[in-house]
C-alpha cells in the first residue's frame, strides 16, 4: 500500500512539534526550576519530542532515511528517560524501560559502525547514556546505593540533550549548504553541553 499521501501531513506535524519543542524548551530553561510553569512547559516539551520522534520515524522508514531514523531514536531515548527520571527517582524499571534501552542499544551500535562522523559522535554520546541508564537499573535491581540527586542530574542531562536535538534541527534548516557540513550538526552540542554541566552542578548537588 502506498502511504505517500500521508507524507505531507506527517511532515507538517513534525515541523509544528519541532517549533513547539524549541519554544517550550528555551522557556523551560529561563523560568524558575521546579515551578508550575516549568513543569507545564516541560510536559509540553516532552510530548512535542515524542511527536517529533514518532513522525521522524514515520518519515524515515518508508523513505529509507537511516540517518534520520537513528537520530530520531537517539532523541526519543533522551526525552523518554529525561521525563521518566522525575517519576522514577528510585530507578526501578518496567518492561517499556527495558524495551527502550534495548532499542537504544541497537541504535547506538548502528551509529558507531555507520562510518559517518556525525553519527559516530552521537553514537559515542549515546553509548555513554545507554550504559549509564543500564547501570542505574542494575544498581536498583541489586538494591545497591545510588548517589543522591542522580534522578535530577539525569532529568537535566537527558531533557537538555533532547533539546539539543531540537535546536540542531532548527540550525540545519536555516544553515543549508553550510561548509563544513558536519559543523551545524555538532555546534549545538558543543555549545549546550557545558550548560548541562552548569545546571547539573547548580541544581543537583549530591
Amino acid at each position: 500500500m502506498n502511504f505517500e499521501f500521508l507524507y505531507q501531513p506527517t511532515l507538517i506535524l513534525h515541523i509544528a512539534a519541532g517549533f513547539t519543542s524549541l519554544l517550550t524548551g528555551i522557556l523551560a530553561l529561563l523560568v524558575k526550576k521546579g515551578s508550575k510553569l516549568h513543569k507545564r512547559l516541560g510536559l509540553v516539551f516532552f510530548w512535542s519530542m515524542m511527536i517529533i520522534a514518532g513522525t521522524a520515524i514515520a518519515i524515515a522508514i518508508p523513505k529509507q532515511q537511516t540517518f534520520l531514523l537513528m537520530i530520531a531514536i537517539f532523541s526519543f531515548f533522551q526525552a523518554y528517560f529525561g521525563y521518566r527520571a522525575i517519576r522514577n527517582k528510585q530507578f526501578t524499571y518496567n518492561i517499556l524501560d527495558l524495551i527502550v534501552v534495548s532499542i537504544a542499544t541497537l541504535n547506538t551500535i548502528s551509529m558507531l559502525f555507520s562510518m559517518k562522523i556525525v553519527l559516530m559522535v552521537f553514537g559515542s554520546i549515546s553509548a555513554i547514556l545507554v550504559w549509564g541508564q543500564a547501570r542505574l537499573f542494575y544498581l536498583a535491581y541489586r538494591q545497591k546505593p545510588i548517589a543522591k540527586m542522580t534522578w535530577l542530574r539525569q532529568h537535566i542531562g537527558m531533557m537538555m540533550g533532547a533539546m539539543i536535538g531540537s535546536i540542531t534541527a532548527f540550525v540545519l534548516v536555516n544553515l543549508r549548504n553550510f561548509q563544513p557540513a558536519w559543523l551545524p550538526w555538532l555546534l549545538p552540542t558543543a555549545v549546550l553541553v557545558p550548560l548541562i554541566v552548569y545546571f547539573q552542578r547548580k541544581y543537583a548537588k549530591a
